[in-house]
């Protein structure tokens, strides 16, 4: 079981979708636990951030800033074996 989120913020080129990618994550957390990660895209551009660990450990403030655009897509992930 995972979690996967998606998000375009409106049609304003400087704007940014990285807070709400990471409070969408946040909410769905319970659907995983092992690793996360989020990557977003500006002026054709992927940026990207995963890490084995839960969202709150991977996306501090020092971390997501980087994560600029205003399209982007997270997932937090559960093993299975």
């Amino acid at each position: 079981m995972c979690g996967v989120i998606g998000l375009i913020k409106g049609s304003d080129p400087n704007g940014t979708c990285i807070q709400q990618l990471v409070d969408g994550l946040m909410m769905l957390q319970h659907r995983g636990q092992d690793a996360t990660g989020i990557m977003t895209i500006k002026d054709n551009r992927m940026n990207l951030r995963k890490d084995i660990g839960t969202v709150s450990d991977v996306f501090t403030q020092e971390s997501v800033k980087n994560l600029t655009g205003n399209v982007g897509i997270g997932h937090v992930r559960y093993p299975t074996a």
